[in-house]
């Protein structure tokens, strides 16, 4: 189930990533050593544009690592390359090793190599990296969601929905809510079986989600759960039309095991 449940979370963990300003190259936390490392990191940026000559850059970031070692930008920007071209291991070591040189400065590096703690199953490594930017950064939305994403893991619910009302506050400030955040509330009571309050977020999500079967699992187990403790038949023929929408039914063992009890 933790293998099944990471992989899920990992993907919602990126639709969760927002990218800043960051990489529009305007912002540096460490100051080069060298004078050509700067302009090595700033053409690297740009070359994000260019997909078919990642090499390049990559091999100029990882020279300029080697050369200028205190220069934290450059180690993340060459841990981006790397897993943009699936090398995770090399990824995540050059995100530890940014993060460490930034001091605590960067949100940006937290935040990424919590992602890459995740993609190796390493999710109380990754609960560190978003409590330490709740610590740092408070007005950062993604540490406190990070923390509910790794809930669904962990299975600390009420904490997960705890720093998820957190995260929900702070994007209300800063503009519309996120889609993953409503659909995280749902899934999050949906796993601690509080079935009523979930419902509702589930619903919300639908339009977004409505092909994720990941999703469709939990709604049609809420649906179910809910409409036969009603004795509501017309919610119960919809969570029927919504779980013959799910085409693997294998999905998670827990939620898969759950469905077969009330679907059989």
């Amino acid at each position: 189930m933790k293998k099944l449940l990471i992989i899920f979370i990992l993907i919602f963990s990126i639709k969760g990533f927002s990218q800043d300003s960051y990489f529009l190259g305007k912002t540096n936390y460490c100051t080069p050593e060298k004078a050509d490392s700067k302009k090595i990191f700033e053409d690297a940026i740009s070359a994000l544009n260019f997909p078919k000559n990642y090499l390049l850059p990559t091999v100029a970031l990882f020279k300029t690592a080697k050369e200028d070692p205190k220069y934290c930008d450059v180690f993340f920007l060459a841990g981006y390359y790397a897993r943009l071209q699936n090398l995770h291991k090399e990824a995540l070591v050059l995100y530890y090793i940014a993060d460490s040189l930034a001091q605590n400065k960067a949100p940006i590096f937290k935040q990424n190599l919590a992602i890459q703690f995740m993609r190796f199953g390493k999710v109380d490594k990754a609960r560190e990296k978003y409590e330490e930017m709740v610590k740092y950064f408070p007005d950062n939305p993604e540490g406190y969601y990070g923390i509910g994403n790794t809930s669904i893991v962990i299975g600390d619910y009420d904490k997960g929905l705890e720093n998820l009302k957190q995260a929900e506050e702070i994007y209300k400030r800063s503009g519309k809510v996120k889609d993953d955040v409503v659909y995280m509330y749902g899934m999050l009571y949906a796993m601690k079986e509080d079935y009523e309050a979930g419902l509702p977020y589930l619903e919300d999500a639908y339009g977004t989600y409505k092909n994720d079967e990941g999703y469709l699992s939990l709604y049609s187990l809420s649906l179910i759960k809910i409409g036969k403790s009603r004795n509501d038949e017309k919610m119960i023929k919809k969570a029927n039309k919504m779980y013959n929408k799910i085409k693997n039914k294998e999905g998670v063992p827990d939620i898969k095991k759950k469905l077969a009890a009330e679907f059989s």
